[in-house]
């Protein structure tokens, strides 16, 4: 635009060299500095508006894609098991989407796999790494009911498809038999359930190592009765590290009171109560992703209806 601006100049000048004063050198130099800094700037303005709508459509794709992923890392609904009373609840932070989900998913026989878990860091890498652990544990569910084999298995898929890194993945898996009234659960670097009945941690094992970080977790697995009517509630960092700006963290303590206080509901009240306190908390709105399931055995007469 500068150098045809500035030729059409000095094209008019020599026809009409009266046209305007100064030399013809003077008045071309003037012009190829003024035309050409114009194109340059309006070149500029249209590669950078180029660039930034490239960006935004890069950014709307991966905001899609990171909901697609976080709708099957954390469904809005738990599925129907035998002789369980089933509840859950994903809630995104405020500032940004990260890695929490659960798992509901049939293990060998009448048993129920549940596991919850909380990848470190936010967005779609994060939320990749969950998919990855998420997969593992329902490719595995329906063949194992040991918590420990569950955890190894899951953690050897996510090395398998993504590589040992920094950003680990803590996760609880818990196995339920209610016929036989028994629950298997272990840890990887994850928070303890805590037991409807009275609040309680569920925490008599050593917690294993986070996923993704080696091959080897070192899995310690804990047994305990389920009676009809007893359950636990599983959760992410989200609940307990809930805070307003400055002040202290939610906490297990609280946690663990409120549960206790809410012994005899049903697990849709307990996980509701546990989201409504943590977001009071914190001011209304969670800094960290929260993720809930709680599990309640069926007392006989109440699964046979069912």
């Amino acid at each position: 635009m500068g150098l045809a601006s500035t030729i059409a100049f000095t094209a008019a000048r020599g026809v009409n060299p009266d046209m305007a004063e100064g030399t013809l050198a003077a008045a071309v130099g003037y012009r190829v500095v003024a035309y050409c800094a114009a194109g340059y700037a309006f070149g500029w303005l249209v590669e950078d508006r180029r660039n930034l709508r490239a960006e935004v459509d890069a950014s709307e794709r991966q905001v899609a894609e990171l909901r697609d992923l976080q709708e099957a890392l954390a469904p809005p609904g738990v599925p129907s098991r035998p002789a369980l009373e089933l509840a859950s609840c994903y809630v995104p932070a405020g500032g940004g989407a990260g890695g929490d989900f659960f798992l509901v998913a049939p293990g060998p026989g009448d048993a129920t796999v549940v596991v919850i878990g909380d990848v470190a860091g936010k967005g779609l890498q994060a939320a990749k790494r969950a998919a990855y652990v998420r997969m593992g544990f329902a490719a595995a569910a329906p063949f194992q009911d040991d918590p420990c084999k569950l955890l190894e298995l899951a953690n050897s898929n996510l090395i398998e498809r993504a590589g040992v890194s920094d950003i680990f993945v803590t996760a609880a898996c818990f196995v339920v038999k209610p016929s036989e009234n028994k629950l298997a659960w272990a840890l990887a670097g994850h928070p303890p359930a805590l037991l409807l009945a009275d609040g309680q941690t569920l925490n008599t094992v050593r917690a294993a190592f986070p996923l993704g970080i080696g091959k080897d977790i070192d899995c310690e697995m804990g047994e305990a009765a389920l009676e009809p009517g007893t359950g636990f509630v599983a959760f992410t960092d989200g609940l307990i590290e809930a805070r307003q700006r400055g002040g202290d963290l939610f906490g297990m303590e609280r946690a663990s009171e409120l549960v206790a206080a809410l012994c005899d509901r049903e697990p849709t009240i307990v996980v509701g109560e546990l989201r409504a306190a943590a977001e009071r908390y914190a001011g209304g709105a969670l800094n960290d992703d929260l993720c809930m399931v709680a599990v309640r055995a069926r007392a006989p007469a109440a699964a046979a209806a069912a």
